[in-house]
C-alpha cells in the first residue's frame, strides 16, 4: 500500500450515517451527519456535523472540542479537523483561547441580551419584508412550513430534545423577504442566538413558542407587516424570559 492510498483512506469517516426513510417525505434538509460525506468536502461535513452539536446542545457552552476524540470518531486527518475547528471559530459558534484549544463560546447575560436585540431588529426587518411582498404563492408555502413545524414540535413534546428544525424556518422567511444582502447578515447572528433559542424551546417545552412561531407565519402569510414586526418582538421576547434573563429588547 502506498502512502498516498494509506492517507486517503485514513481520511474517510470509519461509518457513513444512514439516510433516514423518512427525509424526502418530509421535504427536510438533511442534518450533516445523516449526509454521505463523500459528496462533499471533508472539512465542509465534518463543520456542519459540529455546528449542529453545538446548535442542538450535545457541545454545551464552555466545553472543548479535542482533536483527539474527532480523530478517534471520524478517522479524519489534522488538517480536516483542524480546518472544520476553525469554520465553526469564523462562525462565531466557538473560540480559540492560547493552550486551551477550541471551546463554545460562552456569552454572558449582558452580551446574550444585546446579541438579541440584533437578532430582532434583523427578524423584524425580515417579518416586514416577508409579509409586503404576500402573494398566493407565499400564502401556499405557510401551509408548508407550518407543518415543518408541526412534526419538529410534535418531536420535542415527545421527547423533551432538540425540535430538529434544520433552519426551515429562518430558509422560508428569508425567501419571503427577498432581500439578497439580509441574507448575506442573517447567518452568523441567527447562528450565535439558536443555541440559546433551541435551549429555551426545551426549557419552556415548546408550549407558547409554538404559538407565537403560528402567529409571525400567519400574519407574513396575511400580508399584515404591522402584525408581522408585532409577532416578532413578542417571539423574541418570550425566549429571554424562557432563558430567564433580565432584561427586556
Amino acid at each position: 500500500m502506498t502512502r498516498a492510498t494509506k492517507n486517503v483512506k485514513q481520511d474517510r469517516p470509519k461509518s457513513k450515517p444512514a439516510r433516514p426513510p423518512s427525509a424526502e417525505a418530509e421535504d427536510v434538509a438533511l442534518p450533516a451527519e445523516t449526509q454521505d460525506p463523500q459528496r462533499f468536502s471533508r472539512t465542509g461535513w465534518l463543520a456542519g456535523i459540529l455546528r449542529e452539536r453545538i446548535l442542538n446542545g450535545t457541545y454545551k457552552p464552555g466545553e472543548r472540542i479535542r482533536e483527539v476524540q474527532l480523530r478517534t470518531e471520524f478517522g479524519f486527518s489534522n488538517g480536516p479537523i483542524r480546518e472544520a475547528l476553525q469554520a465553526i471559530v469564523a462562525d462565531g459558534l466557538a473560540e480559540r483561547a492560547p493552550w486551551h484549544g477550541v471551546r463554545i463560546k460562552t456569552l454572558s447575560e449582558q452580551e446574550l441580551l444585546e446579541l438579541f436585540q440584533v437578532r430582532l431588529a434583523l427578524l423584524e426587518y425580515a417579518a416586514e419584508l416577508a409579509a409586503r411582498n404576500h402573494s398566493p404563492a407565499q400564502a401556499e408555502s405557510v401551509k408548508a412550513i407550518k407543518r415543518d413545524m408541526d412534526a419538529a414540535f410534535d418531536r420535542l413534546d415527545g421527547t423533551g430534545g432538540h425540535p430538529s428544525f434544520n433552519g426551515r424556518l429562518s430558509q422560508w422567511l428569508l425567501t419571503a423577504a427577498g432581500n439578497k444582502a439580509l441574507h448575506e447578515v442573517w447567518d452568523k447572528t441567527m447562528q450565535q442566538t439558536l443555541i440559546y433559542v433551541n435551549a429555551s424551546f426545551v426549557r419552556a417545552h415548546s408550549r407558547k413558542s409554538r404559538a407565537l412561531i403560528y402567529d409571525l407565519i400567519d400574519a407574513i402569510g396575511a400580508g399584515d407587516v404591522a402584525a408581522a414586526r408585532a409577532a416578532a418582538r413578542t417571539l423574541t421576547s418570550q425566549t429571554i424570559l424562557d432563558l430567564g434573563l433580565k432584561g427586556t429588547v
